[in-house]
């Protein structure tokens, strides 16, 4: 297995920017590994090695392990950093939506006349961060992985808080000031586990979904927002090789 193979990469993030588009090719060497395609990334494109660094593969929904075995023509997400999108591809509505969310929908679909609590949380766009005057954010997603991994969130909160609904709704594309990003819903006997499992789902769904924000400054400029490095099977969190 010697001869290189040809794969397109698809970039998020950051890595836009500093891979210069939403898609590259690459000829992986053997062994032909999220690994060496991530190696021939950070060669290819010194400027995002850093960041390439810390960036998980997937494939559809699902990230890759590091020696995951890649096949010629294959298309590979790249996963920077996340800080949860407009979408690359077409959206799950149940999770990801490029249109105002609806939260007359999310409340009607979690209608529990057998709860005496219920917790929304809505996140919007605010007027300033960090000493800056913001004027817009962009949010892009990768929406298989995305998707998925709201559904799983939403699943998780349910069985370890013994709540009886929850539903996440994150918003994609562009967003002027006020505007909501996301909604959070749950419903629960009681008020204690209501608060505590949306806060686990807020708390999870930044530092696991791939959602990125792009800030839009007064000054005209802009900057994507740090993120939390992706945990998966690629490797562990703090490997840099």
């Amino acid at each position: 297995m010697s001869e290189s193979i040809t794969v397109t990469v698809e970039c998020f993030g950051e890595l836009r920017t500093l891979m210069a588009g939403d898609t590259a090719t690459l000829a992986v060497a053997a062994p032909h590994t999220p690994a060496a395609l991530i190696a021939a990334a950070r060669q290819q494109h010194p400027g995002a090695a850093d960041l390439l660094s810390r960036t998980a593969c997937a494939r559809g929904d699902t990230l890759l392990a590091a020696d995951a075995v890649l096949a010629d023509g294959d298309t590979v997400a790249l996963i920077p950093p996340v800080s949860g999108g407009q979408p690359e591809q077409a959206p799950d509505a149940r999770h990801l939506r490029a249109a105002e969310l609806d939260l007359d929908a999310l409340m009607a679909e979690t209608e529990d006349e057998t709860c005496g609590a219920l917790v929304v949380f809505g996140g919007t766009v605010r007027l300033a961060n960090n000493g800056r005057d913001v004027t817009a954010m962009d949010y892009s997603a990768y929406g298989p992985l995305a998707a998925r991994t709201m559904a799983e969130i939403e699943a998780e909160t349910i069985e370890r808080f013994g709540v009886a609904a929850c539903r996440i709704q994150h918003r994609t594309g562009r967003l002027g000031l006020g505007a909501v990003s996301v909604y959070i819903v749950v419903r629960a006997v009681h008020r204690a586990e209501a608060f505590d499992a949306a806060r686990h789902a807020l708390e999870e769904l930044k530092a696991r979904v791939a959602v990125w924000k792009n800030e839009h400054y007064a000054d005209g400029s802009s900057a994507y927002l740090e993120g939390t490095e992706v945990v998966g099977p690629e490797r562990p969190r703090g490997d840099r090789r």
